[in-house]
């Protein structure tokens, strides 16, 4: 009986232990990992919410017709997605040109850090996080005539995800991805 008691506490420590690790690696199964951006120790920047979308990204790249190389998790630039998820909630920013909101990602995506190449955003409005890459791959959300979303796009190597709950149709999900990417401090 007494035998029984030890190996109760032990499985229930091993239990606890568990429900306390990070979601860094692998998040979901073995095939699909999280890598992190030079100088990103961890994920605890992104709500789990936000690691979803992060995994299903990746899940996505890896079982497409010529499977892509997975794109490393980057504070920054989901620091950036977060912030413009946050200003589009504010306040409708359709009156913007192209040129202007390209300029004005260029910005805040050096707010956090450089990029090397190429940034993109791709934006998704009320689709649960749960759910919003497998939408945006259906694309029925696809912005001025992609063919695809950005993320699919092997010339991308880094990403971040941002979103609010604080719009009429929620959640605003905003989700950026760079060639290369360097950590701000």
């Amino acid at each position: 009986m007494r035998g029984s008691a030890v190996i109760i506490v032990l499985l229930l420590g091993i239990v606890v232990a568990a429900g306390c690790v990070s979601p860094n690696f692998p998040a979901g199964d073995v095939a699909v990992r999280l890598p992190l951006n030079e100088g990103v120790g961890s994920l605890d920047f992104l709500s789990e919410g936000e690691v979803w979308i992060l995994r299903d990204i990746n899940r996505a790249r890896a079982s497409a017709a010529v499977p892509l190389e997975p794109l490393k998790a980057s504070r920054g630039l989901s620091l950036a997605a977060k912030e413009r998820a946050e200003e589009i909630a504010r306040s409708d920013s359709s009156g913007m040109t192209p040129e202007q909101e390209r300029n004005r990602l260029f910005e805040r995506v050096r707010r956090f850090g450089t990029w090397t190449g190429s940034v993109a955003e791709v934006r998704s409005h009320g689709y649960p996080e749960d759910t919003v890459v497998k939408e945006l791959l259906s694309g029925s959300i696809f912005q001025r005539g992609q063919s695809r979303p950005y993320f699919m796009d092997a010339q991308y190597a880094v990403m971040g995800t941002g979103c609010t709950m604080a719009v009429r149709i929620a959640p605003l999900c905003v989700i950026i991805v760079a060639s290369e990417f360097r950590e701000g401090r």
